[in-house]
């Protein structure tokens, strides 16, 4: 029993050392995104380096042709760019793409469709067929809600002068921010990421990732980094950072952004994030020794290590939840009383950093001033998903094999097509109403026992979890904007 006490104890501990971390992470790296800006670049090559853009689709009827027509759009020598269309669809996506492809070559473009009618290996598996043909320089990606402007290469190559460049990565900006207050959310978190982490991270030449679309590869730095894997759900990670042990480095461009969709409902942002946790899991259990055995300076070790097992702290989350009710009301043993006035310091600290780190990401991205007043939401949504993060990292640290679960989106064309189901996980989904109308119960006990400020942090957690499990339960799934 006293081994049980001493191991519950120390994850009480650890928990506020990595919000402590966290906390120092979110200072350091607004200081450092304030400080730099982005390189200059270089001037324009003579020749221009052949490119081919790679657009991966599956099942995606309402944007794939969009991307398509954007990326024949770019302005590049017509002779050094080509198209291929990685489709695995199997619905009236793939008649829709083939339609365009065979306009598009009709008039004189380089692209072509390769349709698998067996995919294997997910988004990976269809880059690595489209690698298999590809003897270009560079390869461009995007995915299917992507809207890259005209001068995206342009705007791009030029870095690849420097002949230790693997990657350039440009931020994300969103055609659908303001659709509701869960993709305003998301932007504004995704927009710390882009416009502040990946950035600071990138200015001290530490390991970053490829966020999967929206970038370039030199093509000889992914075949000597060994290609994409399929085994792996985060695919994008998984080579960044095979890359960054074989010396390359990715360059990342803040000033310059593509416009992409988030998801609008609750469900599929809940598979997407879901789809990332498990794949940073998975990707920790693969190279985690090799990043270990590495030459790499100490700090770039910590980078790989806090960005793979940053979901690690979603367990000791879920455990807070749970337990503290019953350390507050009916008495569960503890060995150290951190008392109010330091878990209400920690968390402080916490929130100060939250509105540090995503206020100065909004303002960098010139977004509305009153969405400042939405920054204390990500650490409810936070908690409101920490029993869904927790299952995918004990999934992806265990399992040797996963499903690639895709969030398709509606874009903004009013086409009659068919309807995207939505994925839900039904057992954590109810787990979670349960675990709100729970605190909604131990709400009411701590108010009755004059124990407001505790009443208050349980009706916290319980709005958490009812937010992300009914909002599961009514998520309706993609379906035509004229539907």
């Amino acid at each position: 029993m006293f081994a049980l006490l001493l191991m519950f104890e120390a994850a009480r501990l650890v928990l506020r050392a990595m919000l402590l971390v966290l906390s120092g992470h979110f200072f350091r790296a607004v200081w450092r995104g304030l400080r730099e800006h982005d390189p200059e670049p270089p001037a324009s090559p003579d020749p221009w380096p052949t490119v081919t853009v790679q657009l991966p689709l599956k099942d995606e009827f309402y944007v794939a042709e969009r991307v398509i027509r954007c990326a024949a759009a770019l302005d590049y020598p017509a002779d050094r760019l080509r198209i291929q269309v990685l489709d695995d669809s199997s619905d009236a996506t793939t008649e829709r793409v083939r339609a365009v492809v065979d306009e598009l070559a009709a008039s004189g473009r380089d692209v072509t469709l390769l349709h698998r009618e067996r995919p294997e290996g997910f988004k990976a598996g269809a880059l690595n067929a489209g690698l298999a043909e590809v003897d270009t320089d560079l390869v461009a990606i995007f995915d299917a809600d992507c809207v890259p402007a005209p001068d995206f290469l342009r705007r791009t190559v030029p870095f690849f002068a420097a002949p230790d460049v693997a990657c350039v990565q440009v931020r994300w900006s969103f055609l659908n921010r303001n659709h509701s207050l869960l993709t305003r959310l998301q932007a504004m978190v995704l927009d710390g990421l882009f416009a502040i982490d990946q950035f600071a991270r990138a200015s001290r030449r530490l390991p970053l990732q490829f966020n999967g679309t929206n970038g370039l590869w030199r093509t000889r730095a992914i075949r000597e980094s060994g290609g994409w894997r399929g085994d792996i759900l985060a695919e994008d990670a998984d080579l960044s950072f095979r890359a960054h042990l074989g010396g390359w480095r990715l360059v990342h461009l803040r000033e310059y952004a593509v416009p992409t969709e988030l998801p609008e409902e609750m469900a599929s942002f809940r598979t997407q994030q879901m789809r990332w946790s498990l794949g940073s899991a998975q990707l920790l259990r693969a190279i985690g020794w090799r990043i270990a055995r590495s030459d790499l300076p100490v700090r770039s070790k910590a980078m790989m290590f806090l960005h793979l097992g940053r979901h690690a702290i979603d367990p000791l989350i879920l455990m807070a939840a749970l337990t503290s009710p019953f350390t507050t009301l009916y008495g569960l043993q503890y060995l150290i009383d951190y008392t109010l006035p330091i878990n209400a310091g920690l968390l402080g600290l916490v929130g100060l950093g939250c509105v540090l780190f995503y206020g100065s990401a909004l303002r960098y991205v010139r977004a509305p001033a009153s969405h400042v007043l939405l920054i204390p939401l990500v650490i409810p949504l936070a908690i409101g998903l920490s029993l869904a993060y927790t299952a995918s990292f004990a999934e992806g640290l265990v399992s040797r094999s996963a499903v690639f679960v895709r969030t398709p989106k509606a874009g903004s064309e009013a086409a009659a097509g068919p309807r995207y189901r939505i994925h839900r996980p039904i057992l954590t989904t109810l787990l979670e109403v349960a675990l709100g109308g729970a605190h909604a119960f131990f709400t009411y006990r701590a108010a009755a026992a004059g124990l407001h400020a505790e009443a208050a942090f349980f009706a916290m957690l319980g709005a958490s979890f009812l937010w992300v499990g009914l909002g599961t339960l009514a998520s309706r799934g993609v379906v035509s904007r004229a539907a």
